[in-house]
């Protein structure tokens, strides 16, 4: 396989939004050849990952369903990718876990290939993040293929974190005062992260369905989460629940 990405004449400057930084994943995907290029970014804590930011070529439908059902929180192959320095093959994640291995069958209905590699990235004072790279082929030939890729793969994802790290940080606003949860908002998102779905939070709380999403709408207004999961994520690694 020739090189398909040169470090030294790649731009350096920072994407200027969103859109910018998913066409540029995009057309990566093309030019490496791939199925998926995935980055994911963590914040401070991969624990309680409090400022999770996702870019990827996967399907819509499928990036929704997993933030849904899993996220980061429940996905153990984050926990295994960042127990080391060196990249993950998918195939060891896969046999080392149930719920990863359930993840990966649904993920096939959507178009995402067999195997895969993830790379770890770790920054003091910035975060963590991890960067996937998705390949769709028979597995005898994937340990040739993965020897093809992981090197350039590699660079190149130190590479889209060191562009995309200043869009992340100049989205977060910090959490203060004007941010402050009202006490029903604050009741929502501690059943949530019992595991409560908006039905049972609920019953448990004298309210209706529709005043419980209501509820949960605001509190991510207010912390700036895409998801409940991102809020009850933000709670609490701000001690909003204490």
């Amino acid at each position: 396989m020739t090189s398909r990405f040169d470090i030294f004449n790649a731009t350096q400057e920072p994407f200027s939004d969103e859109k910018e930084s998913a066409n540029f994943l995009r057309t990566a995907r093309d030019r490496f050849g791939v199925l998926n290029l995935s980055y994911w970014f963590l914040g401070s804590s991969r624990a309680v990952p409090d400022r999770m930011t996702w870019f990827s070529t996967y399907d819509e439908n499928y990036t929704q369903l997993y933030m849904k059902e899993y996220s980061p929180l429940k996905d153990s192959a984050f926990h295994l990718c960042f127990s080391r320095l060196l990249p993950l093959d998918w195939d060891e994640a896969r046999v080392s876990d149930d719920t990863v291995k359930d993840i990966h069958q649904i993920a096939e209905r959507y178009g995402i290939g067999r195997h895969g590699i993830s790379i770890p990235i770790r920054e003091l004072g910035v975060g963590d993040a991890m960067f996937s790279i998705n390949f769709d082929c028979d597995d005898r030939h994937w340990g040739e293929v993965r020897r093809e890729l992981v090197n350039e793969v590699h660079l190149f994802a130190h590479y889209y974190h060191q562009r995309v790290k200043k869009l992340i940080a100049q989205q977060q606003r910090p959490i203060g005062e004007g941010f402050e949860l009202s006490p029903r908002e604050r009741e929502v998102l501690m059943w949530a992260a019992e595991g409560k779905t908006a039905s049972e939070t609920a019953t448990i709380l004298k309210l209706s369905t529709s005043a419980v999403n209501l509820y949960a709408a605001r509190a991510m207004s207010k912390l700036r989460a895409h998801t409940k999961t991102q809020a009850v994520a933000i709670a609490v690694r701000n001690s909003m629940f204490n």
